[in-house]
């Protein structure tokens, strides 16, 4: 950033924060939005309650130090057809810019004041010496860029056309040929601009049209960095030399014997694809997707006590102490009489017994594991890790996974989600992994209906509630928050508590929260398991991992602050026994939300959910943060760019077959940012 005029030491780190640490950075910095400055408006056909360009001179101008603290500047500006007055509030420094005879470009909203126009905190900045001059500020769509401390919008936006102005011509990284005939199949597609017309249309353009062409080009580049990136890890991993599993008919009769029940056709389809894969020489790369209740842990299972026949040792590894105690409680029993030998390692196990644990595992003295973040401690070793199984693989960081894939030999990977992923983004996300989703439910759940309530509705849902308690079922309750907030506004978990407790003289209502030590909170779910807990109020601690057929309502407060895939996953869990369940949605927004709640009311396929949600709040908030998975896009939107991201995956098929190691001169560009993104993110699998 250095190279650009203007941009010091002190405006380098605040670009930094932006992620602008090179020029190339800020010539991909695209605009949040445009205002449409094509027209300067003069004092006399100013309109009140309308934006406004305005161009004049400072007639007068004046600090004043209001009561409290407030610091307001003031000026009186001209020009040929009358005076304007112009206000800033707590910006002092802008006294200096807006001294008498300064000839000043002013943007923003119009009052009418005291017989005269005003505007109102306007954008500010010195006006073009010479009006016929290209500006960056006036006479056209002007960009509106992202912004932090110690940076303007006018500021970064001079930044810019700065750049774009001493910047020699970009070269283009995609060949030509390419980046116009992606293949026959794709042919129908829409021309992308070069990425030198593109850079300068994304800042400055002609049209909005143009400003949108320039973005899909640069999503492509970033698309196409990715499926480039996809390409390499796969090949990476078809190079590594695993273990191959023996699986007989014999081996089969076992492991299937000890389920409580036959596999359903979808879950025999997934054992089958997994088989397939532990069979191969190369190590197994699959993610097991399946709705809430589609049963995904039993074909887990299968995978892990094929590996220990093998001779293997398999970890099994949940983000939650909660659900990893669900799978342990399930195994056990499973595992009932059997010789395999399990351990767990939870954050709640310390001193003697866990020494004695890891010791195990590090001598195979231990042939399965059961734990959560624990299993990634440095003194965590494997004396022959052969399979590794990931639950709620999402909520795990990167770096996180690829530390318990490096406890092994390239073993067998095995990753799982209850969060069913639109179309759109499994290919993002997911893109260097097989996929096998499990459809449909096992046998013995009831049907399960789902209420959206506005606070009013209060008494039918207590209704509802005692009627279900009394006819022996239990019940849980969420809620947003811990404790009462002063700032949020929302009721609490440790307040509800008390408050059902008042409603439900004489049942038994329990608190379970993050906050809480990890026994007491394991004893908490425990007892609701166990029965000895009615109603069971707690955070979205219990969003995975807490499985009581016995549950049969679910109440959500302030549902409307919650994702839709979130909400599914809770609603998940009621509806897990013969009896059915019944969720209940409580929307406490000022002007409520039925048609977005509705879609829960709707539909119970996940995936339709999922694809709502994904519209309603982009990728990134379905996801989590870049790390939980989700690549850092810049410029591609979702499900929008799934046109383009085909396209990419077109051109990278066709680049790797023409040059696998991306080595031609034209290509070093995409090859270097493949190299940096491969570190950046520590990828195990890179090669040269």
């Amino acid at each position: 950033m250095s190279s650009v005029p203007g941009v010091g030491v002190a405006r380098a780190r605040s670009f930094a924060r932006l992620g602008v640490v090179r020029v190339v950075d800020l010539l991909r910095l695209a605009p949040r939005r445009f205002e449409d400055r094509r027209a300067v408006t003069p004092t006399a056909e100013l309109v009140s309650g309308v934006e406004a360009t305005w161009i004049g001179r400072v007639v007068a101008s004046r600090l004043v130090r209001a009561p409290r603290g407030l610091v307001i500047v003031e000026a009186t500006l001209a020009d040929d057809t009358g005076e304007v007055r112009a206000r800033w509030f707590n910006q002092a420094w802008l006294a200096r810019s807006v001294a008498p005879g300064a000839v000043l470009l002013l943007h923003g909203p119009v009052r009418a004041s005291g017989g005269r126009m005003e505007l109102v905190s306007p954008e500010v900045e010195r006006a073009p010496d010479d009006p016929r001059a290209p500006h960056p500020s006036v006479r056209r769509f002007v960009p509106v860029h992202p912004r932090t401390t110690g940076l303007s919008a006018a500021g970064v936006r001079r930044a810019v056309w700065t750049a774009l102005d001493v910047t020699g011509p970009l070269p283009d990284p995609i060949p030509r040929a390419l980046l116009d005939d992606p293949g026959a199949d794709l042919a129908n597609l829409d021309p992308l601009p070069s990425l030198e017309a593109a850079v300068r249309a994304l800042h400055f353009p002609a049209a909005l049209s143009d400003a949108e062409d320039a973005r899909r080009r640069l999503a492509f580049d970033e698309l196409l960095v990715h499926e480039l990136l996809l390409a390499r890890r796969r090949a990476g991993r078809r190079r590594e030399v695993g273990v191959p599993f023996t699986f007989t008919p014999t081996l089969d009769r076992r492991i299937r014997g000890r389920f409580p029940f036959p596999l359903t056709p979808a879950q025999d389809r997934a054992v089958a694809a997994i088989v397939d894969d532990l069979r191969r020489p190369s190590p197994m790369n699959r993610l097991l997707q399946g709705d809430v209740g589609a049963g995904k842990t039993l074909v887990a299972v299968y995978a892990c006590l094929a590996c220990v026949a093998n001779g293997f040792q398999a970890a099994f590894m949940a983000p939650t102490e909660v659900l990893a105690r669900q799978h342990e409680a399930t195994l056990r029993r499973l595992l009932e009489g059997s010789e395999v030998r399990m351990e767990t390692l939870y954050g709640i196990r310390r001193g003697k017994a866990r020494k004695e644990a890891v010791a195990r595992l590090a001598d195979g003295g231990a042939d399965l594991v059961i734990g959560t973040h624990a299993v990634l401690s440095k003194d965590v070793a494997f004396a022959k890790l052969g399979l590794v199984v990931v639950d709620e693989q999402h909520k795990f960081g990167v770096r996180q996974r690829r530390d318990l894939v490096v406890k092994g030999p390239s073993p067998h990977v095995l990753v799982m989600t209850a969060t069913p992923i639109p179309r759109t983004l499994a290919m993002v996300v997911y893109g260097d992994l097989d996929v096998t989703v499990l459809d449909g439910l096992p046998p013995g759940r009831g049907a399960r209906e789902t209420w959206v309530v506005r606070a009013a509705e209060g008494e039918r849902v207590l209704a509802r509630v005692k009627s279900e308690l009394a006819a022996g079922r239990q019940a849980f309750v969420v809620y947003p928050l811990v404790e009462e907030s002063d700032t949020a506004g929302l009721r609490d978990a440790t307040a509800g508590a008390l408050a059902w407790r008042r409603a439900l003289p004489g049942r038994r209502v329990g608190l379970v929260h993050g906050r809480q030590k990890p026994e007491e909170r394991a004893a908490a779910v425990e007892g609701f398991r166990r029965g000895a807990i009615d109603v069971l109020v707690a955070t979205v601690v219990i969003e995975v991992g807490v499985d009581v057929p016995n549950a049969t309502v679910l109440v959500v407060e302030h549902a409307e602050r919650f994702g839709l895939s979130q909400l599914h996953q809770l609603r998940g869990r009621v509806g897990r026994g013969r009896a059915g369940g019944l969720c209940v949605l409580v929307d406490r927004s000022k002007g409520g939300m039925p048609d977005r709640l509705a879609v829960l009311a709707r539909t119970e396929d996940g995936f339709e959910i999922a694809e709502a949600d994904l519209r309603l709040r982009g990728a990134g908030d379905l996801f989590g943060t870049r790390q939980h998975g989700a690549p850092g896009f810049v410029a591609a939107r979702w499900p929008d760019d799934l046109p383009l991201l085909e396209r990419a995956r077109a051109v990278a098929r066709r680049l790797v077959e023409r040059d696998p190691g991306l080595a031609g001169a034209t290509l070093r560009p995409l090859r270097q940012e493949i190299l940096a993104r491969e570190q950046a993110a520590g990828d195990p699998s890179r090669g040269g």
